[in-house]
């Protein structure tokens, strides 16, 4: 027999409830990861970071040109174990964490923390370029970004060195390049 086809629901995007206080997620991205307090303190006073109430993860929250939040990426605290991760079910993945500046250049990261470390480590200015996480390897987020702000010129893909993040690379570099960046 045959079985027709499940019907497809979308789920509703809802953001994680927030924690009264950031915490936990403050300790383990200033202790336990190195983030500069400064980094994380600029994100959180944007709510592009914070710490939800169930179960203490830190969440990063991508926000459209509008600053209206479309995407949450939750990642646990703990420091032992298998960290979890998810995309909050209903996301638009075309938004992701990320910040907009206003020079020309924006820097691409696979996850959150990828992309604060690489700020923490070059503070100077940084507030004058924009950087995208893609919690994966897709290139959604940039793509949408390059809409969104047309005067990026420059790209600089920082993917993990690993496979996936080299064919990533080379597949978003042929992109790139057709059109002209």
């Amino acid at each position: 027999t045959h079985a027709p086809p499940k019907k497809y629901e979308p789920k509703p995007f809802e953001l994680p409830e927030a924690n009264d206080n950031i915490r936990r997620v403050m300790a383990y991205l200033t202790k336990q990861r190195y983030i500069a307090p400064e980094v994380v303190s600029h994100f959180a006073s944007e709510k592009k970071i914070y710490e939800s109430k169930k179960y203490h993860n830190a969440v990063f929250v991508g926000t459209d040109e509008n600053g209206t939040p479309r995407q949450a990426h939750a990642r646990s605290t703990i420091t032992f174990g298998k960290p979890f991760r998810i995309t909050v079910a209903g996301s638009d993945t075309r938004y992701s964490f990320s910040h907009f500046g206003v020079s020309d250049k924006l820097y691409v990261f696979e996850a959150p923390i990828d992309m604060l470390s690489f700020i923490s480590m070059h503070k100077d200015g940084w507030q004058n370029h924009s950087y995208a996480a893609c919690c994966g390897v897709g290139d959604r987020v940039m793509f949408q970004m390059l809409k969104d702000n047309p005067n990026i010129k420059d790209i600089a893909l920082c993917l993990d060195n690993d496979l996936g993040g080299q064919k990533a690379t080379q597949r978003i570099k042929e992109k790139l390049s057709e059109m002209g960046i």
